[in-house]
């Protein structure tokens, strides 16, 4: 067989040495957010293809690889560099994140485009017009996830507390249609009433404005001194009300949403397309999300398996809607969650259909047929 191999650039340099394929590598952003990638270098080692993290392409043990497939995951720092070597195929670059925390990223796409065979994006260019420079003829991926059905254990639990939220304090690059916000006033609207837990990262710090900067690190770590100071003479009212009801971090997504049963999920952005972990780890512990995301998630996944924020135009209404179900409709939002993990329709949510579509881009830029598992 031809000799294949496909190395994978992370976003962050912690992920390099391979630990993109340790399932627990990002334990505090997820339970086996890397799921995903683990699967994907097994399944691929089995068929033959070495897989590998980018930093690996300098390794003399692969001089004699006759493809070295590169594919980057929302970093743009190498690929030009890389790009000059004969014996590399920029093979994709897959926009993981959303563009209200990494506009960076958005706006070097259309460079980048001149170089990948093909960029990978959950939207399209109409809905990320404004992020971008030009037109981007992106492919379609979908959000992999780490689990196919439910933790049966949690999902059965039956004792639960009313309301839950796990987000970290954090502020977007970018103001339009953000959701983190949102979040804040829902956290300090049932805060006030005593009807949520929140848990999460640096609740105790001034937020944390994400996005790439010029700034230099000592100027930043000045500025963030600076915002700690006046964050304890005059705190944000809305951080002070996340504060009481903060209970800390979440050692397990599982354990903790699966303590109640219902959880306010909101994406970080409005975008079509934009759904992540966030909705199926409701799923998987069987507490029932409060959605706002993608517009035409009602498209993607049944409206009976959670409860869409658009419905309501106060938190007043969606309060005494929570309070108004009784157990035998919450366990009907709970079944009809779990059907459809185990339907057809969530199957390109899943990591085996992100595994057929990069092992499709090995097959096609190295020349070779895989057999790969559903292929």
């Amino acid at each position: 067989m031809t000799a294949v191999g496909l190395f994978l650039e992370p976003s962050s340099p912690k992920l390099l040495g391979d630990h993109l394929f340790d399932v627990d590598s990002a334990a505090f952003a997820g339970d086996q957010l890397h799921a995903p990638y683990t699967h994907l270098k097994e399944t691929l080692n089995a068929a033959g293809v070495a897989v590998h993290t980018s930093d690996r392409l300098s390794d003399p043990a692969f001089n004699d690889l006759e493809y070295k497939l590169y594919i980057s995951i929302a970093n743009l720092k190498h690929y030009e560099h890389l790009s000059t070597r004969d014996d590399i195929t920029l093979s994709a670059c897959f926009a993981m994140e959303c563009p209200v925390v990494d506009p960076e990223l958005y706006r070097g796409l259309d460079k980048a485009q001149r170089h990948f065979k093909r960029i990978y994006s959950w939207g399209d260019s109409e809905s990320l017009a404004r992020f971008i420079n030009g037109s981007i003829a992106f492919e379609k991926f979908y959000w992999p996830q780490a689990y196919n059905d439910v933790h049966e254990e949690t999902w059965a639990r039956e004792d639960r507390g009313f309301l839950v939220i796990i987000n970290s304090n954090k502020l977007p690059s970018v103001d339009w249609q953000e959701l983190y916000t949102a979040r804040l006033e829902a956290i300090a609207y049932f805060g006030e009433r005593g009807e949520i837990d929140l848990y999460g990262q640096f609740w105790d710090q001034p937020s944390l404005r994400l996005g790439r900067t010029w700034i230099p690190w000592t100027l930043r770590a000045l500025h963030r001194g600076y915002l700690s100071v006046i964050d304890r003479i005059k705190p944000d009212q809305r951080l002070a009300a996340a504060r009481r009801v903060y209970r800390g971090r979440a050692a397990s997504k599982r354990d903790t949403l699966g303590a109640y049963k219902f959880a306010i999920c909101f994406e970080n952005m409005i975008s079509p397309g934009w759904i992540t972990e966030k909705l199926f780890d409701c799923f998987y512990a069987g507490t029932v999300p409060v959605y706002w995301g993608a517009p035409e998630i009602g498209d993607l996944i049944p409206d009976t398996a959670f409860i869409d924020m658009r419905r309501f135009d106060s938190y007043d209404a969606l309060r005494d809607y929570l309070l108004s179900l009784k157990q035998e409709e919450i366990d009907t939002y709970k079944r009809s969650a779990r059907d459809f993990l185990r339907s057809a329709a969530f199957e390109r949510f899943s990591k085996e259909s992100f595994t057929k579509l990069i092992g499709g881009i090995v097959q096609e830029d190295a020349k070779v047929d895989l057999d790969l598992p559903g292929a």
